[in-house]
């Protein structure tokens, strides 16, 4: 119908995948919108919270080098194709040399689908602190100077 269907006051189970404007084929994760830089590939919500409780993880280790890492990212600015929008962030193939398990690879190797940009925040953390570290360290020696 043209008003769409509308559930209300009860819990949906989908056993499978949502795709939202895709065709049934091309819903490849939990939920799957259009590959488009508009609107109808956007998702907008006050939050997104992701699981991250240790409970759910196992193997814990701190990062390490995580300057050296940001080191080799490369942020752009671009404009998507269909629209000619104006954006800005990474070549998901680029990072995929740096970071591979962020990165999700079509079934031709040479080009990437999606890259979770969230999971570079970490990495952004342990390199402030790591830059912190080395700017208290000529800090002292700075002050030492002084004297």
């Amino acid at each position: 119908a043209n008003g769409g269907v509308t559930i209300s006051g009860s819990a949906v189970n989908i056993e499978s995948f949502v795709g939202i404007g895709v065709g049934e084929s091309n819903a490849t994760h939990a939920i799957t919108l259009p590959d488009t830089s508009g609107p109808a590939g956007q998702v907008k919500a006050n939050a997104f919270l992701s699981y991250s409780s240790i409970r759910f993880k196992k193997d814990v280790e701190p990062l390490g080098s995580a300057l050296d890492t940001i080191n080799k990212l490369q942020g752009v600015s671009y404009s998507w194709k269909d629209t000619g929008k104006k954006d800005f962030g990474f070549i998901a193939e680029e990072v995929g040399k740096v970071i591979p398990e962020i990165v999700e690879w079509s079934q031709d190797p040479q080009y990437a689908n999606t890259m979770d940009y969230a999971k570079i925040i970490s990495f952004l953390v342990e390199a402030v602190k790591e830059q912190q570290k080395k700017i208290d360290l000529l800090s002292e020696k700075l002050d030492k100077l002084d004297v």
